[in-house]
């Protein structure tokens, strides 16, 4: 009885262990995110991106101009953040961030610019914003 208790005991620590290890690294990694108005001079653009359980407000830039925000990674793989984009007086939808599409990629940083035909992502290799396959909602 006392070798598995001492056993029992002995596989909680190593669980145990094996939990602060784990959290260390997951639990207080940060997510952010930058959205930057790429459609031209003397066009704002209008910002209003929200979750599920947060709401950010909305933002006006000037071309230019950087909105950032930033989450915690979540273990569960159910972060999305959506946002409304308004400029010229038409409303486009995009998920910022998915992190199902997103989730090994911007860690811990993931940049947009907004263009007029398509959101672009930041490519930090060669400093670009080039990945630009994304369609408005």
């Amino acid at each position: 009885m006392a070798k598995s208790n001492t056993l029992i005991f002995l596989l909680s620590l190593i669980l145990i262990a094996s939990l602060v290890v784990v959290s260390d690294g997951w639990w207080d990694q940060y997510t952010h995110i930058y959205i930057k108005n790429g459609l031209d001079a003397g066009t704002p653009l209008t910002i209003h991106c929200k979750s599920k359980n947060d709401d950010l407000g909305v933002h006006v830039l000037k071309y230019g101009e950087e909105f950032k925000f930033q989450f915690e990674f979540s273990i569960w793989q159910n972060t999305l953040f959506f946002c409304g984009f308004t400029w010229d007086s038409k409303l486009h939808w995009f998920d910022i961030y998915d992190q199902d599409r997103d989730g090994t990629i911007c860690l811990p940083d993931c940049k947009w610019s907004m263009t007029r035909d398509h959101p672009c992502r930041f490519n930090y290799n060669n400093e670009k914003y080039e990945f630009c396959s994304y369609d408005y909602h």
